[in-house]
């Protein structure tokens, strides 16, 4: 222990969270047995990103520090519980499968909005759990902490992979299976309502506007679409645009305004509200 009562720091590593888009996202119905759904989706992440640094301890307990960065382009409060933030239950889960503490102590700059679409609180699972395998020598592999991701959340897995060096892939399935694919030089604006999308009623609409029972994603589509030597912007698609729109009306207006000032398509990432 240290002489303030604290435990001593053993190493420490920082690590880019990055946000993820969703350049086409197909969705199916959700599944009799479960109420999921599966996806097909062309997923790339960007370089805007939040900071994690992870510092090993001697002895725990683990410490937890979160908050907007200074240049955060829409401060928050952090207003969930710790127990709901998907960092720490990463590091828990972590824990739990090795059978052994891993004491930290994490500083979590967020730059990412909450709600926004663009999986800020996957990418800060992804990043614990690539760390501290990192920190602590765990040697797991890729495979298992995909595995473990899977557990999580939906885009963790693809996040894991991105966190490998692999930026961009096809995700299928309930977002477990991720297939790399070659990354394109992307040039995106990203615009931000005051307003977050909630991603259980977004998939509720969604379902709603079902015509059919049972509708598998669109996989071939996804693939030929990030395969294509030029994709042109109107080709992008997301079927969770409509039913967002439907769960928060102010984003069907400015996405129509956006689309009208820049003469451009404007579309929204994952279940929005980021534009």
């Amino acid at each position: 222990m240290t002489s303030g009562g604290y435990p001593a720091v053993m190493s420490t590593l920082t690590l880019a969270c990055p946000a993820k888009v969703n350049l086409a996202l197909s969705v199916g119905s959700p599944r009799p047995a479960d109420g999921y759904h599966p996806i097909a989706s062309w997923m790339a992440t960007l370089d805007f990103a939040d900071a994690m640094t992870l510092a090993a301890l001697d002895a725990g307990p683990s410490r937890f520090d979160l908050h907007f960065a200074r240049d955060a382009p829409k401060p928050q409060a952090i207003d969930w519980p710790l127990e709901k933030d998907l960092a720490w239950r990463a590091h828990r889960l972590l824990e739990q499968h090795v059978g052994r503490p891993l004491p930290v102590a994490m500083t979590l700059a967020k730059r990412i909005p909450a709600g926004a679409g663009l999986a800020g609180g996957s990418s800060n699972a992804a990043a614990m759990l690539v760390g501290l395998n990192r920190l602590f020598e765990l040697q797991l592999p890729e495979a298992a902490l995909a595995e473990l991701a899977t557990k999580l959340g939906s885009d963790i897995a693809f996040l894991v992979a991105a966190l490998h060096g692999r930026p961009a892939a096809i995700v299928t399935g309930l977002g477990e299976q991720v297939t790399p694919i070659a990354p394109r030089a992307l040039h995106l604006v990203l615009a931000f309502p005051r307003f977050g999308c909630p991603t259980g009623p977004v998939y509720k609409a969604f379902d709603q506007s079902l015509a059919s029972a049972s509708r598998p994603p669109a996989v071939e589509r996804v693939r030929e679409l990030a395969g294509a030597t030029a994709v042109a912007s109107e080709s992008l698609f997301n079927d969770l645009s409509e039913p967002a729109c439907i769960v928060a009306p102010e984003l069907a207006e400015l996405r129509e305004a956006l689309a009208a000032r820049v003469a451009r398509p404007v579309h929204v990432s994952g279940s929005g509200s980021t534009l």
